[in-house]
């Protein structure tokens, strides 16, 4: 059997598993997280543009825009939801690191609209349209991903060439929707090697836009793949094996393919399951931003600051002493622990240009320095970070974190994602029209196919263009 049939195949057998009552209530939460989310990230200038691209190309209008009061096509619509749903970069965490909400959601979303509505035909055995077959598709999707980031063998932010969603966000979306169009194995293979040709994603663009069109890039083409597959369009018949295949392309001699298939106890969307971010910024810095404020509640009113001192993993993804943007600010550990001493929080406001630029914003950040210690781990479970204030007085006052909120040894409390998932709704609907998004996205497990549709049709609404400012 080829290494990619055998992949195939062992996600095909989780199945059951992904229907279990545990594995539908951690996706039904990740639905809460990642609509939320994306409604607010809706209203940001990049997934804006990708909306008016969309819309401007006058498709067929099958699936909806998040924040907008319009359907796409499903693809397109998928694109520009993976990016809402990343853009502020406050989905979920997982461990190796990777978005795996943004990369499988939004194609899953479009793709229930478009056999709803007739854009697509599934197979005889494809499972019904309901809420517990999204979860389910869902779940496999976030399993292809993490056991393609364990198989990869890059665990350290160091040893990353590309972005992960970009590279196993495409595949985890072809499984999950080759899933809900009833593929089987033969047809499997050939969508994940379909998405294998459409994988990849630079570094350099982190900070930027289309870091979160890497996302949504990679929702969408994983849905065409499985579309292009369900039609017979065919790939290699094992296009992740070496030497020429996915797996040498992206993670070379650090790829053990024996961990594709490795027996666990449970699905990955349960053990370890995902960190809940609680500050919407690059992972790593929520260990700066916890220990800043840490620190800061032992500083004194009207305390001056003489320099700050941030000792961690050498993680040089995130030493970035001068972000050019406040959007630039989120993948800075600087930037993001000046924010929290200064402000004492962290939230989608701190990354304003406005705020980046503000007078004591521009005199803090030069008095920071970074110690990389070569000694302390940039993997998430092992990592500790500490941030160390010494002010004008002489004093000398400390902040450590090894978990930020939300994390695999700090998991929040159900009532915090909730709080967490109003918050952001509240920004761009009106209180009532909130509680029943969260109402039914906590009982999705229980719709069928036309609750899930009215689900979907509630987050169709003209968001603000102004955004969360």
């Amino acid at each position: 059997m080829s290494e990619t049939k055998g992949f195939v195949e062992h996600l095909l057998s989780l199945v059951p598993q992904a229907h279990s009552a545990a594995v539908q209530q951690a996706a039904s939460n990740l639905v809460l997280d990642g609509v939320a989310v994306a409604a607010l990230g809706s209203c940001e200038p990049g997934p804006r543009i990708l909306g008016d691209m969309a819309v401007a190309t006058e498709p067929a209008p099958v699936a909806t825009l998040i924040g907008r009061g319009a359907r796409d096509s499903g693809p397109e619509a998928a694109r520009a939801n993976g990016a809402s749903m990343h853009v502020l970069d406050y989905e979920p965490m997982w461990n190796p690191a990777n978005h795996s909400l943004s990369t499988v959601l939004p194609g899953l979303l479009a793709l229930v609209e478009m056999r709803a509505r007739g854009g697509v035909e599934a197979r005889p055995d494809a499972p019904p349209l309901s809420g517990q077959s999204l979860l389910a598709a869902l779940a496999l999707g976030i399993e292809t991903q993490a056991r393609l980031r364990i198989a990869s063998g890059q665990y350290e932010p160091g040893h990353l060439t590309f972005h992960p969603p970009g590279v196993v966000g495409p595949l985890g979306s072809a499984v999950a929707c080759g899933y809900l169009l009833g593929l089987d194995a033969d047809d499997l293979v050939n969508a994940v090697g379909i998405a294998a040709s459409r994988a990849g994603a630079i570094q350099a663009n982190a900070g930027s836009m289309t870091k979160a069109l890497h996302c949504g890039q990679a929702t969408a083409s994983g849905l065409e793949s499985a579309l292009m597959a369900s039609r017979g369009f065919t790939a290699d018949a094992d296009a992740l094996a070496p030497p020429r295949g996915y797996a040498a392309a992206f993670f070379g001699a650090s790829y053990s393919a024996q961990l594709l298939t490795a027996s666990t106890p449970t699905m990955h969307i349960v053990d370890p399951g995902p960190a809940t971010k609680f500050y919407p910024s690059q992972y790593g810095t929520h260990f700066v931003i916890t220990a800043a404020l840490a620190a800061r509640e032992k500083m004194p009113p009207r305390a001056t600051i003489r320099s700050v001192r941030i000792i961690g993993p050498y993680m040089p993804y995130v030493d970035r002493p001068n972000p050019r943007t406040g959007l630039a600010g989120k993948f800075s550990f600087q930037y993001t622990a000046a924010a929290a001493l200064l402000d004492g929080r962290v939230g989608v406001d701190s990354f304003t240009d406005e705020r980046r630029f503000a007078p004591d914003m521009v005199a803090l950040l030069p008095r920071f320095i970074i110690d990389g210690d070569p000694k302390r781990s940039g993997r998430w479970h092992e990592m500790r970070v500490d941030v160390q204030v010494e002010l004008e007085d002489g004093r000398k006052l400390e902040g450590m974190c090894d978990g930020p909120p939300g994390s695999w040894g700090h998991r929040a409390e159900p009532e915090r994602l909730v709080n967490k998932a109003r918050d952001c709704l509240n920004h761009v609907l009106p209180a009532a029209r909130v509680d029943s998004i969260i109402a039914t996205a906590n009982r999705v497990s229980e719709l069928d196919g036309d609750g899930v549709l009215a689900f979907i049709g509630d987050l169709a609404f003209d968001a603000p263009t102004e955004g969360h400012a």
